[in-house]
């Protein structure tokens, strides 16, 4: 069995502590992806948060596509890359042996322990989520083509039908960003925002640190323009 993998190692996309990486700590987690992954299982998602950056803990995801091939495995290639942003990792593993059967782990309370202490991130908790759940809604349904139309068209009368509150409807108007983030607002609803607003990512990534964009830029191995719009 072969299996080829891509995905994101390290990085944090929204809060003062957005641009984070940490390449020497990516390596260290390939390393032990191929030769002792139960140990990576040890850790929490406020560990990894802390390692990787608060959305570099989605490297959960590595440890459910190594939870599918056997204890031992030959690696046949293995790369990194880090752009600007997202530190991003190929790897391809020969499975060697048989498959053991998964023991689900039932003690998940604990994986947010310590999450708190990370200065310039804000995880999205039950009760971040109820709070600002008119908001993300708001935010998400910019992928709608009417509710854009209606948004760049009649913003205010539209905010208002949605029950968006005053200080929801000021966040949006303004487009402050890390207020939205410490909010409750999810950064994938800030990317399609920003895109309708004709803004890119690394404009939001610059607000968010309290930095130009200069000085932003200056701070990635490649200085790039992206967002989620068409262009």
């Amino acid at each position: 069995m072969w299996l080829l993998w891509q995905r994101g190692l390290s990085h944090q996309v929204h809060g003062e502590r957005c641009g984070f990486n940490d390449e020497a700590w990516d390596n260290e987690f390939l390393d032990a992806l191929e030769t002792n992954p139960d140990a990576l299982t040890k850790l929490t998602h406020a560990e990894y948060a802390t390692k990787g950056g608060f959305e570099g803990a989605e490297v959960i995801m590595w440890l459910i596509m190594r939870g599918a091939l056997s204890d031992k495995v030959k690696p046949v290639h293995r790369s990194t890359y880090l752009p600007s942003m997202t530190n991003i990792a190929t790897v391809i593993y020969e499975d060697t042996e048989s498959v053991e059967p998964v023991v689900e782990d039932t003690q998940l309370t604990h994986q947010l322990d310590g999450l708190e202490k990370l200065q310039g991130t804000y995880p999205f908790t039950l009760e971040r989520s109820h709070k600002a759940y008119r908001l993300n809604l708001f935010l998400r349904n910019l992928s709608d083509p009417l509710h854009r139309e209606r948004f760049l068209s009649e913003k205010e009368e539209l905010m208002t039908e949605c029950q968006l509150t005053k200080e929801e409807k000021d966040m949006v108007r303004e487009l402050k960003w890390i207020e939205m983030i410490q909010y409750g607002a999810i950064f994938f609803g800030l990317e399609k925002l920003s895109a309708v607003m004709g803004k890119s990512n690394p404009e939001i990534y610059a607000s968010m640190r309290g930095e130009t964009m200069a000085q932003f830029q200056a701070s990635r191995k490649v200085s790039m323009q992206y967002s989620v719009g068409k262009k």
